[in-house]
C-alpha cells in the first residue's frame, strides 16, 4: 500500500501517550465460549486483505519537527499482535476486567503497527473476551468500529494464492515535497487562527455591550413595573465554566471499567413519546447517575456538568483509518431533580451542540497543523510533569461519546458470538473520566473508564447509571 503522510490531526493524539496516559481506542468484546489462539490467528490472517492498514507501522519524518509517514512494515509478524491469557478454568468477571484493564494500560509498540488482541479464556462458566486496542491517530471510533467489521462481520474472500507485498515507503523527492506541503498549511492554519481571533474581538466586545445593556434594561423594568426579567436564551444554549469535581484533576496510570448493556427497545415509547433519541437517552441517564454519584461524594454542584461529545463527520465512501470528527461541549443536566425534565434538557442540548460545534473539524486541524506534533507532545509531557491540571480546569467534566452499532453481529473464530462490546478511550490529563457507548444489534454497550485514584469505583456509576435509565423508561 502507498506511503501517506498523517494528517496534523490524526498525528496530535501520539501526544496522549505519556507516563499517565495512552493513545490508543480500547475495546471489550464478550464472547458466548471461549476461542482458541488458533482460531483467532486463522481468522485474522484470512481477512487481512481486507484492512491493509494493519500491516503498516510509523515512520518518523526525516526531520526532527514534522508530522509522521505511514508505511508497509516489512518484517509484519501476525504473532507480535496477538496475545492469549488462560485464567486458568475457575476466573470470573473480575478476573476478567483486571486482566483486560492490565493489557489496555500497555503502550503499544511504535515499531511495529499500532494494533493489538488479547484473548481472554478460561472463565468458569466457559465464555471468552476479546480485548482490542489500535492507536487514535489511525482511526476514530466508527473507524475502529467498521474495521471489526471487516474482521468479525464479513467473510473471507482470501485468495490462497495471492501474496502480499510490502510497499517501499516514501521515496526522497516525496518527502521533500510533503515538507514544503505541511509548511504551507502550518502557515496557511495560522492565518486563519488569527483571522478568526481578530474578527472574534470586535463580535467578542459587541456582545459584552449588548449583555451589559440588556441586564440593565431588565433591571429599570423591573424597578418600574415589577416585571420579570426574560431570558434571551434558554439555559442549554449557553455553555458555560464546568464545576469542579473529583475526577477532574491530574490523572494518574491507574485505571478502573465498569460496563453495562442498555436495551435499546426498554426506551423506544419513551422515545416516540417525546421525540427524543437513544442518544438523548443516554445523556439524560448519565447526567442522572452522576448527580447520584456526586451527592453521595459530597460533590454536588449547582451548575450542569459539561461534556466534550466526538461527532462523527465520516460520510459514505470514506476509508477506515483517520479521524473523521469534529467536537462539541454539552452540558449535562445533572443540576436538574427529574428524569423526564433531565430528558427534555438533554434533547435540546443536543440538538444546539450539533447545530453549533465548539470545535468544527477545521478548528482542529488548524490547531494541530500550527503546534505540530512534536511540540504538541513536548506541551503534554510538561503540563502532565507539573500536575498543571489540578490548578487549570479543562473546559469539560468528561467525554460522553456514542457509535451507531454495526450492520451485523461479530463472529470470533468458529462461530463465537460477540454478545458485547464496551468502548475505552484514552483519558486525558485532568479528565478523569469517560461514558461511552458502542450499539451493537439490541443494545447500547456502555464503557465507563476511570482514573482509579480519583474515581475508584466505576462500577458505582454503573449501578447508578442502570436505574437513572430505569428512572426514564418508568417516567414514560
Amino acid at each position: 500500500m502507498k506511503a501517506t503522510q498523517l494528517t496534523a490531526f490524526d498525528a496530535s493524539f501520539l501526544a496522549l501517550d505519556t507516563n499517565i496516559s495512552v493513545g490508543h481506542v480500547t475495546l471489550l468484546s464478550l464472547l458466548d465460549r471461549e476461542v482458541s489462539p488458533d482460531e483467532l490467528f486463522h481468522q485474522i490472517e484470512a481477512h487481512l486483505h481486507l484492512a491493509p492498514m494493519l500491516r503498516r507501522k510509523l515512520r518518523a519524518p526525516s526531520l526532527i519537527v514534522g508530522r509522521p509517514w505511514w508505511v508497509d512494515d516489512p518484517d509484519f509478524d501476525l504473532d507480535d499482535h496477538l496475545t492469549f491469557t488462560d485464567l486458568g478454568g475457575h476466573a470470573d468477571e473480575a478476573a476478567m476486567c483486571a486482566e483486560a484493564v492490565r493489557f489496555s494500560r500497555l503502550h503499544l509498540d511504535r515499531s511495529r503497527p499500532l494494533w493489538e488482541l488479547l484473548l481472554i479464556g478460561g472463565m468458569a462458566d466457559g465464555t471468552g473476551a476479546l480485548v482490542s486496542k489500535i492507536h487514535h491517530c489511525a482511526v476514530d471510533g466508527v473507524g475502529k468500529r467498521d474495521l471489526l467489521s471487516l474482521l468479525f462481520g464479513t467473510e473471507s474472500s482470501l485468495d490462497p494464492h495471492r501474496r502480499w507485498r510490502p510497499d517501499g515507503g516514501p521515496g526522497q523527492l516525496s518527502r521533500i515535497t510533503h515538507r514544503v506541503t505541511e509548511a504551507t498549511e502550518r502557515t496557511g492554519a495560522a492565518l486563519r487562527l488569527e483571522f478568526q481571533a481578530v474578527t472574534a474581538a470586535p463580535a467578542a466586545v459587541l456582545k459584552a455591550t449588548r449583555d451589559t445593556v440588556t441586564r440593565l434594561a431588565d433591571g429599570l423594568e423591573r424597578f418600574v413595573e415589577g416585571a420579570e426579567s426574560v431570558e434571551a436564551e434558554p439555559a442549554w444554549a449557553r455553555v458555560g465554566s464546568p464545576p469542579a469535581t473529583p475526577f477532574n484533576a491530574a490523572i494518574t496510570a491507574e485505571r478502573a471499567w465498569a460496563w453495562m448493556p442498555m436495551p435499546v427497545a426498554a426506551s423506544s415509547a419513551l422515545r416516540r413519546a417525546t421525540g427524543s433519541t437513544l442518544n438523548d437517552v443516554l445523556m439524560a441517564a448519565t447526567a442522572g447517575a452522576l448527580r447520584d454519584w456526586l451527592a453521595e461524594n459530597d460533590a454536588l454542584t449547582t451548575d450542569p456538568l459539561i461534556a466534550m461529545v466526538p461527532m462523527s463527520i465520516r460520510g459514505q465512501g470514506h476509508s477506515v483509518g483517520s479521524n473523521q470528527i469534529m467536537l462539541t461541549l454539552c452540558p449535562l443536566p445533572t443540576h436538574l431533580d427529574t428524569p423526564r425534565e433531565r430528558l427534555a434538557f438533554a434533547h435540546s442540548a443536543m440538538d444546539h451542540a450539533k447545530a453549533t460545534p465548539t470545535y468544527p473539524s477545521t478548528l482542529m486541524s488548524d490547531l494541530a497543523a500550527v503546534a505540530g506534533p512534536t511540540v504538541t507532545q513536548l506541551l503534554t509531557q510538561a503540563a502532565a510533569m507539573v500536575r498543571l491540571a489540578d490548578r487549570v480546569q479543562l473546559p469539560f467534566n468528561l467525554m460522553v461519546s456514542n457509535v451507531p452499532a454495526p450492520a451485523r453481529e461479530f463472529i470470533v473464530g468458529r462461530g463465537a458470538r460477540v454478545i458485547g462490546s464496551f468502548p475505552f478511550p484514552p483519558l486525558s490529563d485532568g479528565m478523569g473520566l469517560s461514558v461511552c457507548a458502542q450499539g451493537y444489534p439490541g443494545a447500547l454497550d456502555i464503557g465507563i473508564g476511570s482514573c482509579s485514584d480519583l474515581l475508584p469505583d466505576p462500577w458505582r456509576v454503573r449501578d447508578l447509571l442502570e436505574q437513572a435509565h430505569d428512572d426514564l423508561i418508568a417516567s414514560a
